[in-house]
């Protein structure tokens, strides 16, 4: 086994719009309380709140709103009994901007898609998250580099993209190119191509994020952008890094293992941004023609988490209506009026943007840099 050498970067990305990384858990409508006049969402401290009720003889209401069909929004429900905001600052954990979340009426009865925190309640990325952007695009650029090493594969994914269970679409075929791309240890005999121990990149080693302060999140909603220029916000509403805010965190390779230097991984990234902006932003007039954008987090869209169109370039709408045909179901494929975009050569057919202070902003975009080499 070759010698290797350790080499360490700490790098920094710059959100350049809102980014949402999503912790899986969900703050429903009576969780947080969303103060109009300061134009704030308090998440409070639900048992904090609950003891303090409890205090005040509201024990039982309280569990009657909680558990039985009282739509009233929790800051709706609390003014009633006569709650005001000095009295919310006791229990709060934390609060954000609720900036242009609220579009429409009806996004202000819906749940918040919580941003990921660690155990102290500070936001933070994942190292799964960085890694998994870099992990697309250099796959991307794999194929690019040897497009006749996949042509077997590229075939496959062309003629079972409309084929499958809607959570399996693709999926071996996924796998298979994976393992071409990137299990090329060879631990022993013994030990099979698609065992986790032979992919190279167990050699890149990104760590989480520093933490970030709460004051750097905002409420976002979701709108979808379409061919036309017409914005459709959607209820869904999720907590993101406000723009500006800078996302530090450090990444290890260990050469005697992954065969990519840093070099080769920001070479990787601008290949996919370059991808994403040629075939899909620019349809829209959207995105950036410059160097160093990724694409990172929840709500950014299908193109930003697969490399269907750096497999396939200007076929590629073809095979991805067909996932969507397959993943989504006639009834909502046909609802979504994803068949009417085939004859403009485009799936999906609609940008994922959000609002912030009156601007729309494509979601998941950032600037990626290493700021120092050790």
């Amino acid at each position: 086994m070759r010698m290797g050498v350790l080499k360490h970067y700490t790098v920094k990305i710059e959100a350049l719009s809102p980014i949402h990384i999503g912790s899986g858990e969900k703050i429903g409508k009576k969780e947080y309380i969303y103060l109009p006049w300061d134009h704030l969402v308090l998440i409070p401290d639900i048992s904090k709140m609950c003891a303090a009720l409890q205090g005040k003889g509201y024990g039982k209401q309280f569990e009657d709103y909680m558990f039985k069909n009282n739509r009233d929004a929790l800051g709706v429900w609390l003014k009633k009994l006569g709650y005001q905001k000095k009295d919310y600052e006791a229990w709060k954990r934390y609060e954000l901007e609720a900036g242009d979340a609220f579009l429409t009426p009806e996004a202000r009865s819906r749940e918040i898609l919580a941003f990921i925190k660690d155990p102290y309640g500070m936001p933070y990325v994942p190292g799964s998250s960085l890694k998994g952007m870099f992990r697309t695009a250099l796959l991307a650029w794999e194929v690019k580099k040897n497009p006749s090493v996949y042509n077997r594969i590229k075939e496959d994914i062309r003629s079972n993209a409309g084929r499958g269970s809607r959570k399996y679409v693709l999926e071996k075929e996924t796998r298979h190119l994976e393992e071409s791309a990137f299990h090329t240890l060879d631990r022993g005999k013994s030990v099979k191509k698609d065992n986790a121990v032979c992919c190279n990149l167990s050699g890149l080693i990104v760590g989480d994020s520093r933490p970030i302060p709460t004051e750097k999140l905002v409420l976002t909603q979701k709108v979808d952008y379409s061919l036309d220029y017409k914005e459709k916000p959607i209820p869904i509403l999720r907590e993101a890094l406000i723009p500006g805010t800078e996302i530090c965190f450090e990444v290890t390779i260990d050469t005697s293992v992954c065969p990519y230097s840093m070099k080769d991984i920001l070479t990787a990234l601008e290949y996919f941004q370059k991808v994403c902006y040629d075939w899909f932003y620019s349809r829209f007039k959207r995105g950036r023609k410059e160097s160093s954008i990724v694409w990172l987090g929840g709500g950014t869209g299908f193109l930003s988490k697969t490399v269907l169109y750096p497999i396939f370039g200007a076929e590629a709408y073809r095979v991805t209506d067909n996932v969507f045909q397959a993943t989504l179901g006639r009834k909502i494929y046909e609802d979504h009026k994803h068949q009417k975009y085939r004859d403009k050569k485009l799936a999906p057919h609609v940008c994922k943007c959000t609002k912030y202070r009156g601007e729309l902003y494509d979601m998941g975009m950032g600037r990626i840099e290493v700021i120092k080499e050790n």
